[in-house]
């Protein structure tokens, strides 16, 4: 057998030994990076939704990590945060009149002494130090603080823990699917938070995302759960 047949072969092995492994996944994200999942997708019957982010992302990476730095608040979360708040459009309006980039409602604009909502610069402040708040309020539990930051902290605490609106838990789907590196949230409908899946998450020397099951032996992994 000659040297382009036996490398043909071995290739081919290999693509069928991938492809068997269901496990195993490979996605480019918005930098064009590839992000390898080492996980077996969660089963679940609930319909789903694609989630991605802007190409006005990297017009404000700077702002956001110059941010986040200060204020000790992961960058991605708030990166994914404004992405399902207002799609990276600085003078976004909700029909409840939120405002700007993280969406910051009169009250809150005011509680952190943003005077120009629509100014990326004061609205990403707030909004981040909003973040900082509310992670320690309830004790970096990612899923309440994003509950918190859609619903208002005194709803979390009423319920004590997502409330059970519609709007809400999908904020928090949507979020914690992007801060996650997937492309598709399962989307809810009532009846129950779904299923709550954990994950491990991180970056080998290339710069490459990787999430398994279990924890990696010898390699400092991140745990990050939500719900499907």
């Amino acid at each position: 057998m000659g040297k382009r047949s036996l490398t043909l072969s071995v290739f081919l092995l290999l693509i069928i030994g991938i492809i068997q492994a269901s496990e195993v996944r490979i996605r480019i994200d918005e930098k064009g990076r590839k992000v390898f999942y080492n996980i077996r997708p969660p089963s679940t019957s609930a319909s789903s939704a694609g989630v991605y982010y802007s190409n006005r992302v990297e017009d404000y990476w700077p702002l956001i990590t110059e941010t986040c730095g200060r204020h000790s608040v992961d960058a991605e979360l708030v990166k994914a945060v404004i992405q399902v708040e207002s799609n990276y459009n600085h003078r976004a309006v909700s029909p409840k009149g939120a405002m700007g980039l993280m969406q910051l409602m009169p009250a809150t604009a005011a509680r952190y002494g943003v005077k120009k909502a629509f100014d990326p610069k004061e609205n990403v402040e707030g909004g981040v130090r909003y973040l900082r708040d509310l992670l320690d309020l309830f004790g970096s539990d990612l899923k309440m603080t994003l509950a918190a930051y859609n619903a208002g902290e005194r709803a979390v605490q009423k319920y004590n823990g997502i409330p059970n609106y519609t709007e809400t838990q999908n904020y928090v789907r949507k979020v914690l699917a992007l801060y996650n590196g997937e492309s598709s949230y399962a989307v809810y409908s009532g009846g129950g938070q779904g299923r709550l899946v954990s994950y491990y998450k991180h970056v080998d020397e290339k710069g490459v995302t990787h999430y398994s099951s279990n924890p990696v032996s010898g390699i400092k992994t991140t745990k990050v759960s939500f719900y499907y």
